[in-house]
């Protein structure tokens, strides 16, 4: 299973808080059947994976949850308990990156958002990236904030959770656009713990959001090669995405 499925497979707590959503494949009342069979035991690691990948939006429990007074940060972080922080997301308009940990720099901010909407408007495909420090986030409440569906790729940035920066929850209409193993690269390349901590948290979202706009960029003109993975090899943070 590459690294990106199984790492948000382990990071799924229980869901029974997740908000309702109108999503094509799976619906949710199968995707939270299979979750709680997941966390009762009775469903295989690769089954776990491909469920945590498929659902919207509820796989999202991963990126934290309400925490009881008085545990410690540590027992919280031990037992992934959901997070629902609404009053963690930011005031005013919706924006499609939300950094509550200060990770990125304002001009980081600004290049990755311009990304991110050029993104959304040349290909549809809705990328929303969340950086984190667990259980410091806003959690499941980025589900409304953001009308999380099967066309949208959340990316969470997050240091302690799994030891890899990156994890990603993919939307079921992503597969149309993007080869299915691509995310398990990005992941693998600038999620890895000797890669971000040797060039920087933040340089490692700013290139994987980098290599996500030329990959997607580029399968919507029919362009071959850029979601390959020689692509992400010599990928840095001043490299502009490929200009079409």
């Amino acid at each position: 299973v590459p690294l990106v499925w199984l790492s948000l497979s382990i990071l799924l707590p229980s869901l029974s808080a997740a908000p309702s959503l109108s999503v094509g494949r799976p619906t949710v009342a199968r995707a939270l059947r299979s979750f709680r069979s997941m966390n009762s035991g009775r469903t295989s690691s690769r089954c776990a994976a491909r469920v945590s990948r498929r659902s919207m939006g509820l796989g999202l429990a991963a990126t934290g949850g309400l925490m009881a007074a008085g545990v410690r940060r540590a027992e919280a972080a031990k037992r992934r308990d959901p997070v629902n922080r609404p009053d963690l997301l930011p005031k005013g308009d919706m924006t499609p990156l939300i950094d509550s940990t200060g990770m990125l720099s304002k001009s980081q901010e600004k290049r990755v958002i311009e990304s991110i909407k050029s993104i959304e408007q040349e290909t549809g495909l809705k990328l929303r990236v969340l950086c984190q420090t667990y259980p410091e986030t806003p959690g499941l409440a980025i589900v409304d904030y953001w009308g999380v569906d099967d066309d949208t790729v959340v990316l969470v940035a997050d240091p302690e959770l799994t030891g890899n920066l990156l994890n990603f929850n993919i939307g079921a209409n992503i597969d149309l656009k993007v080869p299915a193993n691509y995310w398990g690269r990005v992941s693998g390349k600038f999620g890895a713990k000797n890669y971000w901590q040797k060039e920087g948290a933040d340089t490692a979202v700013v290139n994987a959001v980098n290599a996500i706009q030329t990959c997607v960029r580029s399968v919507e003109l029919g362009v071959k090669g850029a979601c390959a993975p020689g692509a992400l090899s010599n990928l840095k943070e001043s490299d502009s995405p490929m200009v079409m």
